[in-house]
């Protein structure tokens, strides 16, 4: 007998008292929650012995995750006869509280958990992933949907998250992550955030910054006040991409990323130039041949209003929800998964957004999870699988997930 964990439970469980208008008689939902995970009848009606009598194994564990909703605010403790839930349960709905761990969607290649990035760590074995790739909210002076953390608390806020996620990478494991530039406030210079961060993390937890990569965004919109209407700077339009790891030799291969050659690099092959150059450099014989591509400059092109992304703003809005307002393009997402792992490894976005390093990792062969704290954005991440498709099927469906060494707790 297969029935889903106290874990798996708790969303489907919240979510059909919502539907219920907040409250509901327990017998009123054992069978709605039971179709949700496509139960068989041996699943739903088994029994367990409980002292001298059988019990309902299906409907004592969604008791018992009743039990742990109660525990944890969820739902009133006040009538056990008609379960209802709290103020901030239907506030979790949104966003959800601290210390709870929620598995929304599954596959045999990934999983999306709906926890605090602080939380998810609890629930993935360490050492077994390869590469921790995110985009978290930038120091925006002024508060966004999603949740940002004032210039002044950012580098410490993002500190703890790093030492919380320590313990997870592989012993050449690294991290990529995506931090902007931002003004001041009232003042035409830039913030130091990244400069900080990149020394606190080296004195303080001893990452390594392995190597600055930048993406040049050719639509990016500029700061109004300093570049279009005083006019005293231009368009910020490179964001930095941190290649970090505790390994200073941390695993990478450009082999992953090469580019097509040029039409002078073809030429090079054809006719090596082996005359030394003006800047007195020389080559050998052996410098000119097929590699299968040229190496990439450390400087990405790409826009968040690709191909993937327009996709994923159809699909999002078709279901009536809003798009997330600050996206990862895909194509940088790729060119990070595919220089720092290999097909196999695992991938994880602690702060997973609209899902696009969950699925471009997916895409390309790899093991990923993504969490996040919002339940829309989860339900936009779902949709952009769709997309994309790659199979990521709800709670319920499927037998549970293990990937190699990662592995998640019942």
């Amino acid at each position: 007998m297969s029935i889903p964990s106290h874990t798996q439970l708790m969303l489907p469980l919240l979510q059909t008292l919502k539907d219920k208008g907040d409250s509901a008689r327990p017998r009123d939902l054992y069978n709605e929650i039971a179709e949700q995970f496509n139960l068989s009848d041996e699943d739903r009606n088994g029994t367990v012995n409980v002292g001298t009598r059988k019990v309902n194994a299906f409907e004592r564990r969604v008791r018992w995750t009743r039990q742990t909703a109660v525990l944890r605010g969820l739902i009133s403790k006040d009538e056990p006869s008609v379960w209802r839930l709290t103020e901030t349960a239907n506030a979790t709905l949104g966003n959800i509280v601290r210390g709870s761990i929620l598995t929304v969607a599954i596959s045999e290649n990934g999983a999306f958990l709906w926890a605090n990035a602080e939380d998810a760590v609890g629930v993935i074995e360490k050492g077994s992933v390869q590469l921790i790739c995110s985009s978290p909210p930038y120091p925006l002076l002024h508060p966004k949907a999603y949740g940002n953390v004032a210039p002044a608390q950012y580098v410490d806020w993002l500190t703890r998250f790093f030492e919380k996620w320590l313990p997870l990478l592989t012993p050449d494991g690294s991290f990529m992550v995506n931090i902007g530039s931002c003004f001041k406030e009232g003042s035409a210079s830039q913030q130091l955030h990244v400069e900080r961060l990149l020394i606190k993390l080296e004195d303080e937890l001893g990452i390594h910054l392995l190597q600055h990569l930048y993406w040049h965004s050719p639509t990016k919109m500029p700061p109004l006040q300093w570049v279009g209407i005083q006019r005293l700077r231009v368009t910020p339009s490179v964001e930095p991409l941190l290649w970090l790891s505790p390994n200073p030799n941390a695993y990478g291969n450009n082999r992953n990323v090469l580019r097509e050659y040029t039409p002078g690099g073809l030429r090079s092959i054809a006719k090596p130039r082996l005359a030394p150059r003006p800047s007195g450099f020389s080559f050998g014989a052996g410098s000119f041949t097929d590699k299968g591509g040229s190496i990439p400059p450390s400087l990405l092109v790409a826009t968040p209003c690709g191909a993937e992304e327009v996709r994923y703003r159809k699909a999002v809005r078709a279901h009536g929800l809003v798009p997330h307002p600050a996206i990862l393009p895909a194509a940088v997402a790729r060119f990070g998964i595919q220089l720092a792992t290999d097909p196999g490894d695992v991938v994880y976005d602690p702060m997973c957004g609209s899902g696009t390093v969950a699925v471009e990792a997916i895409k390309l062969g790899r093991k990923a999870i993504g969490s996040d704290r919002s339940h829309a954005y989860l339900e936009s991440a779902m949709l952009r699988c769709q997309a994309e498709k790659v199979e990521m099927n709800r709670v319920g469906v499927g037998p549970g997930f293990s990937a190699g060494s990662l592995q998640f707790s019942a």
